[in-house]
């Protein structure tokens, strides 16, 4: 992907200069790695395991931004489902139809990458330290070496003997120290050496990085829409984020309560007329009741009246 090739061939052409120089500087190298084998090989391993991810932290970009590209474009070649943009692949797959995305929508899906991509930065930083504090722990630990050989060195002085062989001793005492010293200063080199290094490596992540979340929220807003029910003066106005989603939430809650006020009103219009036909049906067994009234009326003067003739 074009858009992260300067970020690589950045931290590429400086490996190349650091690799360069541990070439031609690599018999002093040796010397100082030989002081103190095992700080000094763990700021190594650090040092190379940063190298890796922060180039691995740029190259992972590129099939995140080709998704993107891909689903803007409508392509029907498939691609992998993304890593850092997956709250947003998520989210296409229940749209249908064409995208429309809300200003919450769109501010969910870049806050959601941000965090990601702040997690990420903290591993790198947190290596830096860690290089950083090795070299501070080389030192500390060359320096009490120092000092215990000294003390050493000079309780073993006997003044009595004579200066030749008291000055033979005192420089094979002094042998400890100096190794003491050369282990402090050794892992002050490699640490913070190391660190500038990764550092460098660290500010070009951090660059493309920066690059690839300012290409998705150029993306996005294309895809973003300002309801129409907001004031003209508003979609003019530079409103903060959170006055711009709590309009949206509102509007949303009042499409809601409109839709069940709604409902309710065709619920009681339906109540209104089954009690309508509710009355219609007793009235009407009203008027059949005083029909039956009356042909018994009718009919019970008929009965006497055969009677009394009988």
């Amino acid at each position: 992907m074009k858009l992260f090739d300067k970020y690589i061939l950045r931290m590429s052409g400086f490996l190349v200069i650091i690799s360069l120089f541990c070439f031609y500087s690599s018999e002093k190298i040796i010397n100082f790695f030989s002081t103190n084998y095992i700080l000094n090989s763990l700021i190594i391993f650090i040092l190379f395991f940063g190298i890796i991810f922060l180039f691995r932290q740029v190259f992972i970009l590129i099939p995140e931004i080709d998704w993107l590209n891909t689903f803007i474009s409508k392509d029907k070649k498939s691609a992998r489902t993304p890593v850092l943009l997956k709250p947003m692949s998520e989210l296409m797959k229940t749209q249908t139809g064409k995208l429309i995305l809300s200003q919450v929508g769109t501010k969910t899906i870049l806050d959601s990458l941000e965090s990601r991509l702040i997690e990420q930065r903290e591993i790198s930083r947190y290596l830096i330290g860690v290089l950083i504090f090795l070299g501070l722990l080389g030192t500390f630990w060359g320096l009490l070496e120092t000092i215990r050989s000294v003390s050493i060195t000079v309780s073993e002085l006997d003044f009595s003997q004579e200066s030749e062989k008291l000055f033979l001793l005192l420089k094979d005492g002094l042998q400890n120290p100096l190794s003491g010293m050369g282990t402090a200063f050794s892992s002050s080199l490699f640490g913070l050496g190391g660190s500038l290094i990764l550092g460098f490596f660290d500010l070009q992540s951090n660059q493309a990085q920066n690059r690839f979340y300012n290409e998705v929220e150029e993306k996005l807003a294309i895809y973003t829409k300002i309801s129409s029910e907001y004031p003209e003066n508003l979609k003019t106005d530079f409103a903060p984020a959170y006055i711009e989603s709590l309009i949206e939430i509102t509007t949303e809650n009042l499409k809601k309560s409109t839709s069940g006020i709604e409902k309710q009103n065709i619920s009681q219009e339906k109540i209104l007329r089954s009690l309508l036909e509710m009355n219609e049906f007793l009235n009407s067994n009203i008027e059949i009741s005083k029909q039956m009234r009356d042909e018994l009326k009718i009919l019970s003067k008929t009965i006497s009246n055969t009677l009394n003739k009988n």
